[in-house]
């Protein structure tokens, strides 16, 4: 691992900007049906806040939009980071008598959304891009967090735009979904080669940050950035799409995964698969680890598929719904959208209802959920 020589942090975040507001906080342990998201309040502001089904328990008030979040084994803490480009990262609890800690992407890197516990919950790998020399790169970051989350190193994350990423089950294995787009440093955000894409899924090895595999699309899907993956039963990766070339254009979207073999892609049915609208916004797996949820809130459609024979199972209608983890019952999800709609759905036998009984009118729910 490349241990990475700029060791100062850009620093905590001012304790004014962000409060961690206790809103009939539960014990963590004593539950099984707790959920973290980032969202969007009513008021405009933004926020991180875990819930269950009696409503809201401790939230965090952060200082822009959140993305995804990560649950550190063998505690009660979760780390937010702030979509991409964002700088900052908090990391917050069910006890609202503890304050939250703030740390900040390394000078000349932005976060790109998206982090992983070690399995011991020692370390944070984080998804990030350099941007200090002619061109960035990918990279990933590591934190102690037992240290206040200080950065000790980095590596490579063999390819542009990392984003989303997991453990395999050995612990030891990193999985990159690597979105192949180069973007304006200024932003973040606009893409600067979508001539010369190259998207790629990547295996890393956490003891030495040496790449292990490294799968590249075919030329002809070489605008097909891989954004989103979930890990399945057998270490079955699923990983999820955005398509960057003509909008006439309606390839696969969805992607299975075993190492050393080459990708399987797939698409919904014609009935659905045009309603996707080129865009997978969030990849999960359910409690059995055989049956893959991914959410299209461009088309308002969240698909279902089996992870073993990659065969599509059925899909469920959501306006602007991503937010996707799955629940304690096999075949079956939470489901949040950006019109603050949460509700409960199981492809096995097509049941849903709502989640709650909270009147969560005027929230959005951000693109990720994960399940504590």
């Amino acid at each position: 691992m490349a241990v990475c020589r700029r060791t100062v942090l850009k620093g905590v975040l001012a304790a004014g900007a962000a409060a961690l507001l206790p809103e009939s906080a539960f014990a963590l342990p004593a539950r099984t049906d707790v959920y973290a998201a980032a969202r969007r309040e009513a008021d405009g502001s933004f926020s991180a806040v875990l819930f269950s089904p009696e409503g809201d328990g401790s939230r965090l008030v952060l200082p822009g939009r959140g993305h995804d979040l990560s649950f550190r084994p063998g505690t009660s803490d979760c780390v937010v980071f702030a979509r991409r480009p964002g700088t900052f990262a908090a990391v917050f609890s069910g006890d609202p008598a503890r304050a939250p800690l703030w740390f900040s992407a390394s000078e000349g890197r932005h976060f790109d959304g998206h982090g992983v516990f070690s399995a011991d919950g020692r370390l944070l790998y984080s998804t990030e891009t350099d941007f200090t020399g002619n061109a960035s790169r990918g990279v990933i970051g590591v934190r102690d967090a037992g240290s206040a989350y200080q950065q000790i190193g980095e590596f490579a994350s063999a390819g542009l735009d990392p984003h989303d990423m997991a453990l395999l089950s050995d612990g030891r294995t990193l999985v990159v979904a690597n979105g192949g787009i180069e973007t304006d440093p200024e932003t973040g955000r606009v893409p600067l080669n979508l001539a010369t894409m190259e998207p790629s899924l990547v295996y890393i090895d956490l003891a030495t940050g040496d790449l292990i595999e490294k799968h590249v699309l075919d030329s002809g899907l070489h605008q097909l950035s891989i954004r989103h993956l979930a890990v399945a039963s057998g270490d079955v990766v699923a990983f999820g799409c955005q398509y960057e070339g003509p909008a006439a254009d309606f390839p696969p979207l969805l992607g299975f995964h075993r190492r050393g073999q080459p990708p399987i892609l797939r698409a919904a049915p014609n009935a659905f698969h045009r309603g996707l609208k080129n865009y997978i916004g969030s990849v999960a797996a359910d409690s059995s680890g055989t049956v893959i949820a991914a959410s299209a809130p461009k088309g308002g459609l969240i698909t279902f598929w089996d992870s073993e024979t990659c065969h599509y199972l059925g899909e469920k209608q959501l306006a602007d719904g991503c937010g996707l983890a799955g629940d304690a019952q096999g075949g079956g999800f939470v489901l949040t959208s950006g019109e603050g709609r949460v509700i409960k759905h199981n492809v096995l036998n097509e049941a849903s209802r709502p989640f709650a009984s909270p009147n969560w009118t005027g929230v959005s729910w951000d693109n990720h959920l994960i399940r504590l």
